[in-house]
């Protein structure tokens, strides 16, 4: 059976008769400590903090409560529990000592079995929380690795959705006969459709590093970076598109400090959107805009689709929707986070039959 000695109880009296009484009383069945004032009180605690005080209240230099005050307010002493052992009886004097965060409040002259029988009890009382400290740790630390996982779940749901997007436009291949073409016109569309599929398999060689860098719990560093880079891979995707794009730059658009693979995920997901939502439209449109606009840079993707329905559009930004047979919903739930993380934001507007627009709101880099 485990014995109480495994616990340490610290008795601080300026009174060495006191001390012979509480020390013989609890000798047979704990470790004890002795400290004459608070100063040496609060050394021996910081260096083999007790789990029990037992704190006389009148001692020359600093007094009982001015060391208990002091042991509350540290994290890590503040836990433990503190019985005041004084001659001090009146009502006033004990509502202080229970103010302070003392546990209980043992009067002199020193009765043995009382005393015996309350450090047993808050000794007990000290155990059963620090069991309950350790559940509820063990708890927190289960729903962190639950947490954790849905996390993964969701980015492991992006990489794909992002890869299908960069698969897709190997079908720019098709393009390539199978016998070398005859012309030099006929060639550098060859050597055109290849760039494009070279270009976009390195996006995707830059989206899976990012997919690493996330599992080895590293994340992709921030870095600055300017409107024509982030777009390089709306430009690679274009070129799949022989509907009317339009593209309106606003100059000398400020630098943007951001998770670049981040970004570009997000505009991949807006314009393989817009291309599939003219698939059937006659005469395609696709606008590309960027602005800047209260302090921070706007990047538009517009197309002339059917629209979304009303009913649908306050749900788009949700975890797990999607209106496609073949789709995870992950698109732009990943860019809400995506965009939220940076400390920008995306928005939508749509009308049937009349399209949607989709506007990134990012923060400029301040220099």
């Amino acid at each position: 059976m485990m014995k109480e000695t495994q616990n340490t109880v610290l008795i601080v009296d300026d009174t060495p008769a006191n001390i012979d009484v509480l020390f013989n009383a609890l000798s047979d069945d704990y470790s004890l400590q002795v400290a004459l004032d608070g100063c040496t009180a609060l050394e021996l605690v910081e260096e083999y903090p007790p789990d029990l005080i037992l704190l006389d209240v009148i001692m020359p230099g600093m007094n009982g409560f001015e060391v208990c005050e002091r042991l509350k307010s540290e994290l890590t002493t503040r836990d433990i529990p503190i019985l005041f052992v004084t001659a001090l009886g009146d009502v006033k004097a004990e509502t202080k000592g229970l103010e302070c965060g003392a546990v209980d409040y043992i009067h002199k002259p020193i009765n043995v079995p009382l005393v015996r029988a309350r450090v047993k009890n808050h000794l007990a009382l000290k155990h059963q929380k620090d069991l309950l400290k350790q559940s509820i740790s063990l708890l927190q630390h289960e729903k962190e690795l639950l947490e954790h996982k849905a996390e993964l779940g969701i980015q492991a749901g992006g990489l794909a959705h992002d890869m299908s997007n960069v698969l897709m436009m190997s079908t720019l291949l098709e393009m390539i006969p199978k016998q070398r073409p005859e012309t030099d016109e006929q060639w550098q569309k060859v050597l055109q459709a290849i760039d494009s599929v070279v270009g976009v398999l390195d996006l995707g060689a830059e989206i899976c590093r990012g997919f690493t860098s996330y599992l080895q719990n590293i994340g992709e560093k921030e870095t600055v970076v300017t409107l024509d880079n982030l777009l390089q891979a709306v430009n690679m995707y274009k070129r799949k598109f022989k509907g009317n794009f339009i593209k309106e730059l606003e100059k000398g658009l400020p630098p943007i400090k951001c998770k670049g693979y981040q970004i570009k995920r997000v505009l991949i997901n807006l314009f393989v959107n817009a291309l599939q939502a003219v698939e059937r439209i006659e005469e395609p449109k696709i606008e590309l805009k960027a602005w800047f606009q209260d302090g921070k840079v706007m990047i538009s993707i517009a197309d002339n689709g059917d629209g979304i329905p009303p009913d649908i559009l306050p749900k788009i930004f949700d975890e797990r929707f999607t209106t496609k047979k073949t789709g995870t919903g992950l698109g732009l739930f990943m860019a809400k986070q995506i965009m939220n993380a940076h400390g920008g934001d995306i928005e939508v507007v749509s009308e049937p039959d009349k399209g949607a627009k989709f506007t990134l709101i990012l923060p400029v880099y301040a220099m």
